[in-house]
């Protein structure tokens, strides 16, 4: 083997290995979990809140969250998890990861497959989560949802009436796919410079 072609072939390993090392997520790195889910309410609900309103909303979370060996639940729903972000809105009312928050999450085998959310209000009565305050009709607007069996939710306006009722559908985004263009494109200018190389001596 010339020495001008064991540089191409040392150069072209070196640039797979690179290509494999950058498009490759490691094991060990956490990754950001997204829910999106939606509502939609029922007979269930007091005569205000309408049958048939859906309302729609997102969470995510740290996948660091899941128990070792992917199942278990984690959570309460008096403490609650850190919510990286949350978004839902329905009749009108709006919350975000400022004023609720995830409470559980359940997975199997690796899999999310029941979670908890609610409003947070710090009265003593109530909790550091205010799941409880949410069947008394309460001045303020709070919810509490369940994947498996849906919630209710107080807009904080009609208090004294009952709250609004729903059952939720839910999917997990999938997660993006590491683009491989940069790493390719400098695999191939480094393949490119040992060819124009050996063809110049």
């Amino acid at each position: 083997m010339t020495r001008p072609f064991q540089q191409l072939a040392t150069l072209a390993l070196t640039a797979g290995l690179l290509i494999a090392s950058l498009a490759t997520p490691t094991t060990a790195d956490a990754a950001t979990v997204t829910v999106n889910f939606s509502i939609t309410s029922t007979n269930a609900s007091a005569d205000f809140y309408t049958i048939g309103t859906t309302g729609h909303g997102s969470f995510s979370f740290d996948d660091t969250l899941m128990p070792a060996g992917g199942t278990g639940q984690v959570g309460n729903l008096v403490m609650g998890l850190p919510t990286q972000a949350l978004s839902f809105e329905w009749f009108g009312t709006q919350f975000d990861a400022g004023n609720a928050s995830i409470a559980t999450l359940r997975f199997a085998q690796g899999q999310l497959v029941d979670w908890t959310l609610g409003g947070r209000y710090s009265a003593p009565t109530c909790g550091l989560l205010r799941y409880g305050c949410v069947y008394s009709a309460g001045a303020e607007a709070d919810f509490m949802l369940s994947a498996s069996s849906g919630g209710p939710l107080n807009d904080g306006v009609h208090a004294g009436i009952g709250s609004g009722y729903g059952t939720v559908s839910w999917s997990v985004q999938a997660a993006p796919v590491p683009e491989p263009t940069v790493p390719a494109l400098l695999a191939l200018g480094l393949l490119f410079i040992c060819w124009r190389r050996r063809n110049a001596q």
